[in-house]
């Protein structure tokens, strides 16, 4: 970009996720067969990052007010960005991944759907956001640094795949 140039804007939806580790296992979402975008998937807890919040930030509100438990040494594990996931609309959508360690707290019941304990290798059988089930195994590895994915969706709502690229930022 030039210098003294107005920059570009775009429409960007900023979402925050984490991984929980407890007792050897992963405290996961098995969204609500309600939701209207990928019903009974199971995902990460977490949401929208707000206005002036960093995602960091974010991940730790949005687990405290879906399962109402508080997490330490979380780590970024994953960034992604999905190009027009939602069929009709425009907007990209950037996801932020953290892990992290349980600390304290106890879950609470939510309407965003069930929470489950999974292992890694239980974690892998399921039905995942096609964000996440290609870049599974480096999120859930602690050996392997950050990951940088990207997807396209079609018109249709499927994943493009001669687009996706993955970049690893090594630790």
């Amino acid at each position: 970009m030039a210098i003294n140039t107005k920059p570009h804007i775009h429409n960007l939806v900023v979402c925050a996720n984490i991984f929980v580790r407890k007792d050897g296992k992963y405290l996961l979402l098995k969204r609500s067969p309600l939701k209207k975008y990928a019903p009974n998937v199971i995902h990460p807890i977490g949401g929208k990052v707000d206005p002036n919040e960093n995602p960091f930030t974010a991940a730790q509100r949005e687990l405290l007010e879906e399962a109402g438990i508080k997490v330490k040494n979380m780590r970024l594990e994953a960034v992604i960005l999905e190009i027009q996931p939602v069929k009709g609309e425009e907007e990209n959508w950037l996801i932020f991944h953290f892990s992290a360690d349980y600390e304290s707290g106890e879950l609470l019941k939510t309407e965003e759907g069930e929470f489950i304990f999974l292992d890694e290798k239980d974690i892998e059988k399921q039905d995942l956001f096609p964000s996440v089930r290609p870049i599974i195994n480096h999120i859930l590895n602690p050996k392997d640094g950050t990951v940088f994915f990207t997807l396209e969706y079609d018109d249709e709502g499927k994943v493009v795949k001669e687009t996706q690229k993955i970049n690893l930022c090594t630790i």
